[in-house]
């Protein structure tokens, strides 16, 4: 099922090297996934998942290729960034893959269907953006506004738990382990979680930062009628996804890097290149149909899990909740100041990393292996009285 990428601008090929702690040099790997996809649009066709993995040198050279027990990691995105936007800037030391790699573990992002380099079905006619959006693209890329052509939402928990169980088997076999860790960011959460409550016996620890989509009252049964009658696609323009989103939010300037946001609007159109050609340029991502995050997909959780969340960001409340509503006793909560729902590109990321790490490690937290926490101004973070 391993089939190379060929002609990326943004990775290499294979044994692309940084230097790391102990001399040891970190491999980056980019490859294409082979699945049969359950979106309903395309149900029961190949699609392709694109999957980066950042491996130490000591892996890498393995004769059997096999890495040890724990030390294998899966990160998965959001609803707007795909993979390597969201965990691998090349910039100073903001790439979390690095981090963790640095520190002996496997570390694997892949995109989800419709982001990034991974199959963009029923996405690239803009007749069948929402219509709700269509008058950014008019008249530049459309004379007027259009019905959709395929008239339904296009991925959902189902298909998206079965794209992350596809890169799942991937690795496990690629790397001769059973289980592996998971993080996921903000949409990412809804992802994972739901892969969790589907095949738990291949998930050994979790990591969250800032799950969306969680709501004790979400629907646990999946619609009626399904696919959702709707359009295919959306798109998020700088003026929504940068100014307001995250800039927008942010009450501590000095946390964002001069330059780190237009750094990050250019990563987008290279992320999306037929996307920053629509209108004044934005980054597509698929319409999703979920159900289940929710009190008793929580409850399905019951391996060690550690969820973040900045404290600027509105999600705060929905992820206490899923804290307390988690099937374990082996939690953590850290609550991290000055920091918004896009801390992987501000300062504050060190908290991301270092507490992901020793999670991963020690499944503890200082320490701890339960309790609500929090990270001051200088990233320390001490148990919350």
């Amino acid at each position: 099922m391993k089939r190379h990428l060929l002609g990326l601008g943004l990775a290499m090929l294979a044994a692309t090297t940084l230097a790391a702690s102990a001399q040891e040099k970190i491999h980056t790997i980019d490859r294409l996934v082979a699945h049969v996809s359950t979106v309903p649009a395309i149900a029961g066709k190949p699609i392709d998942l694109f999957v980066r993995e950042k491996v130490p040198e000591s892996i890498f050279k393995r004769a059997d290729g096999k890495a040890p027990a724990g030390k294998v990691v899966l990160m998965v995105h959001g609803g707007y960034s795909p993979s390597t936007l969201a965990f691998d800037v090349p910039f100073k030391n903001y790439s979390w893959m690095d981090y963790l790699a640095k520190r002996g573990y496997d570390v694997f992002a892949m995109d989800m269907t419709g982001y990034g380099r991974s199959g963009h079905p029923m996405m690239d006619d803009p007749c069948n953006l929402d219509p709700k959006q269509q008058d950014l693209l008019v008249p530049k890329n459309l004379p007027a506004k259009c019905e959709p052509k395929y008239k339904f939402e296009l991925v959902n928990s189902d298909s998206e738990s079965d794209d992350i169980n596809a890169v799942v088997d991937y690795i496990r076999k690629l790397r001769g382990v059973d289980k592996i860790a998971l993080i996921g960011w903000s949409g990412g959460g809804i992802r994972t979680g739901s892969f969790i409550g589907r095949h738990p016996e291949k998930v050994e620890k979790y990591v969250i930062f800032a799950s969306s989509n969680y709501d004790r009252k979400n629907p646990s049964a999946k619609p009626a009628e399904l696919p959702k009658p709707g359009a295919p696609m959306t798109i998020q323009t700088r003026d929504v996804g940068i100014d307001k989103r995250w800039l927008g939010t942010s009450k501590f300037p000095q946390t964002i890097e001069p330059g780190m946001p237009d750094m990050i609007w250019a990563m987008n159109a290279q992320h999306d290149p037929l996307g920053a050609t629509w209108g004044t340029g934005g980054l597509r991502a698929p319409t999703r149909t979920y159900w289940g995050w929710n009190a008793q997909g929580a409850a399905k959780v019951k391996i060690p899990t550690l969820i973040m969340v900045g404290e600027q960001d509105d999600l705060t409340r929905s992820n206490n909740e899923l804290f307390d509503d988690l099937g374990t006793q082996h939690k953590a909560f850290i609550g991290i100041s000055q920091s918004t729902h896009f801390m992987v590109w501000e300062k504050q990321s060190r908290v991301l990393h270092a507490a992901s790490y020793e999670w991963l490690q020690t499944q503890t937290v200082k320490g701890q292996k339960t309790g609500r926490f929090r990270a001051d101004e200088n990233g320390v973070v001490k148990p919350v009285k």
